[in-house]
């Protein structure tokens, strides 16, 4: 694989194309790599460095071979400084490269053993740190960006030591130094890779990214906020303060097509020529959105949901890395806003969005989700209650009850919509707070569908997305009853899928696709078993066993959706439960061989099968195994946005994929932007908790 596929593109090479939670800038900076040292699994056979017989006539340098090390490195000409006779040497850090101050300097050098070299923050390019590749073991500690820090290391040692920043190494932050003359080795190189997990992880971090910030600021396939006068007044005045608060002058978009809910389905073809870079160097959104006429004009509790779950993630990860985000993307802006959206959306979806002077989504003053409502026309499309929308909804309003209860950056500032609980301050005045709402909703789910008729009413499948829901709520409800309430639930649900287990882990009377109902079931017995009072590991050991031993497709990287199946159909919701189930059984099973498994099959069915359509610069290269088109290249007249398609389709006999079904589903297309988000390169360190409840819905 192309190793300019997985890199950073320099700032300065880069278009501006993302939206609320992703642009160029932003996306350069905010993911660090993860080292071997942190997880990575695509270490090389090392290359020999190797010295010329003596530095370059006038050029003060060496030539040294770093195995490609430092070819994606701006400030590295091909030549070592040669430092040799000295007692000391220092290194910048932050110094200008790679489209700012995002490099080493000088990035090589060539030292005496036991020369002590010193590395010396000027402050510049955001927080960095020093880590070592490859030839010794040493670490700066956590990113810092206060100019002056000074980090000494001694080199007794003949040998090359190769070294990155960690938040930046995939733009090029990324040194050597030579120690004496080597003989040994210098560092695994970034060429000549396969497609392993860390590759997998970062993808899957950005095309999480691209299917969210193209649907809640630039398609405009959703009620748009501000919707009316009252809300047109709450931007005026909320705007501004947003953007005094973020220390910035303008939001990092242009026109964009903001959804307070999003509607069920759309067509992702462009309407117009995209303009992914206007005269003020951002998208224009007005140029990216959707023909409107092809949308579903319909809202569910799943697709307002799931939308917004990724939106207040995205909060939350902003605030996290405040230090580590250049300024100029806007890091908290963006957290206030998408936590904005999510207030609103809460306020209409649940508390008075409706034509009946209710929540547009709520029966009557109850907590219970109608299935599908048409705003516009102030119409009940559906009014069932269905398992799978509830558990959506109390998922995602788990979150947010520990955006609030915690007092996360992006729920405070300015001022929060919706109260934390009934009577705190807030803009909105409901008689309840998004305490209360989500107690309420967690109640009337656990009375409305008894765990024993969840299957029957749906699937199996929904039993395990139920447990991942309870399991997300635990830690957030507000009162040991309510806590002691889950777990009973929680185990009374996992009786159930005891009750449907073939002796072999099959999990029975589950979706079409067997895979898919596997994983969502061992995450949900696992995210369940967080809670007190809940253990069914063991289970959810079978379950995932089944899924990895009996459904994996070895020869063509994928997941059989059934074992007599020739053709294996995959929707982006069956790709966000067998993610999800990889996933647990990585973060919490800690189970052999499931990151190999993982990567290869997202490189199948996500890149050569097509489940993501397109992709932007910042994850893409012409050189890629299965290269994605850039989106106005993604078919159509003026091309198709970065998001999944809703179907794809594998023909064993053949060895050949298809896409099945071109549309995008929201609730299934954010579902698995979620699951994506968790099994990501920054689901461990950069962002704590891969989804795990308890692990990652406090500000640590």
């Amino acid at each position: 694989m192309d190793p300019e596929r997985r890199r950073f593109l320099r700032l300065s090479g880069i278009a501006a194309i993302g939206g609320i939670a992703g642009c160029s800038t932003e996306t350069a900076t905010d993911t660090p790599a993860r080292g071997d040292d942190e997880g990575g699994d695509e270490s090389t056979a090392a290359p020999t460095a190797t010295p010329t017989a003596a530095p370059m006539s006038g050029s003060g340098g060496a030539e040294f071979d770093f195995g490609g090390w430092l070819s994606d490195t701006s400030n590295y000409d091909g030549t070592t400084a040669d430092m040799r006779g000295n007692g000391s040497v220092t290194i910048e850090v932050g110094a200008e490269a790679n489209g700012g101050g995002f490099g080493f300097a000088p990035p090589a050098v060539w030292v005496d053993p036991g020369t002590e070299v010193t590395w010396e923050w000027t402050g510049n390019g955001g927080s960095h740190n020093v880590v070592a590749q490859s030839g010794a073991d040493f670490r700066s500690g956590d990113p810092t960006n206060e100019a002056g820090t000074t980090f000494p290391q001694t080199f007794e040692s003949a040998g090359t030591v190769t070294y990155y920043c960690n938040p930046h190494r995939r733009m090029g932050m990324k040194g050597a130094v030579v120690v004496g003359e080597p003989e040994g080795t210098a560092t695994a190189t970034d060429s000549g890779q396969e497609y392993g997990f860390q590759a997998a992880s970062f993808d899957a971090y950005w095309y999480s990214l691209y299917n969210m910030s193209t649907n809640i600021a630039m398609s405009g396939n959703g009620v748009p906020f501000p919707l009316n006068e009252q809300m047109e007044q709450l931007q005026a005045q909320r705007m501004p303060a947003m953007l005094e608060h973020a220390d910035v002058d303008r939001p990092p978009i242009t026109d964009p097509n903001l959804s307070l809910a999003s509607f069920t389905e759309g067509d992702p073809h462009f309407t117009q020529q995209p303009v992914m870079e206007d005269d003020t160097g951002r998208p224009d959104a007005s140029t990216l959105a959707w023909d409107k006429s092809e949308s579903s004009l319909v809202v569910s509790p799943s697709s307002v949901a799931w939308t917004h779950l990724k939106g207040v993630t995205w909060a939350k990860n902003f605030q996290n890395h405040f230090d580590l985000l250049p300024g100029e993307i806007a890091p908290k802006f963006r957290a206030q806003l998408l936590s904005t959206l999510a207030q609103v959306g809460v306020n209409a979806a649940i508390l008075a969005g409706g034509s009946r002077g209710n929540g547009a989504l709520t029966h009557g003053d109850s907590f219970e989700f109608l299935s599908e409502y048409h705003p516009s026309e102030g119409r009940i499309v559906d009014e069932t209650r269905r398992p799978h929308h509830h558990s959506a909804m109390l998922w995602f309003l788990s979150d947010l009850t520990s955006l609030a209860r915690n007092g996360w950056f992006g729920y405070v500032n300015p001022r929060p919509l919706i109260p934390k609980e009934a009577g705190a301050d807030a803009v909105f005045d409901p008689p309840v707070g998004i305490q209360e709402i989500t107690d309420g909703v967690a109640q009337a789910t656990m009375d409305l569908f008894d765990a024993s008729e969840v299957a029957s009413a749906e699937s199996t499948r929904s039993v395990g997305e139920m447990l991942g829901a309870v399991g997300y709520y635990g830690p957030q409800a507000g009162n040991d009853e309510l806590r002691s309430s889950a777990a009973d639930y929680a185990n009374a649900l996992a009786d159930v899928v005891d009750d449907n287990l073939a002796g072999n882990g099959r999990v029975e009377g589950g979706a079409e696709n067997q895979a898919a109902t596997q994983g969502i079931v061992a995450q949900g017995l696992l995210w369940a078993s967080q809670l007190d009072g809940v253990d069914r590991s063991d289970t959810a050991s079978e379950v995932v066993g089944y899924m990895t031993d009996e459904l994996w497709d070895a020869d063509a990287g994928t997941f059989m959706s059934g074992t007599d199946d020739s053709t294996y159909a995959i929707t982006a919701r069956d790709a966000g439960d067998i993610t999800g189930g990889l996933n647990a059984a990585d973060a919490v099973l800690g189970r052999s061989g499931v990151r190999e498994t993982f990567a290869t099959f997202f490189n199948q069915t996500f890149n050569r099968g097509r489940l993501q359509r397109a992709e932007r610069p910042p994850s893409r290269s012409e050189n890629a195994e299965h290269p994605l088109p850039l989106p106005p290249e993604a078919g159509g007249e003026f091309g198709q946005a970065a998001v999944y398609n809703a179907e794809v389709e594998y023909d064993a006999g053949t060895d050949e994929w298809s896409v099945t079904d071109p549309r995008f589903r929201t609730a299934e297309a954010l579902y698995l932007a979620n699951q994506d988000i968790w099994v990501g390169n920054w689901g461990g360190d950069f962002y704590q908790g891969r989804g795990v409840p308890g692990r990652s819905d406090t500000p640590e």
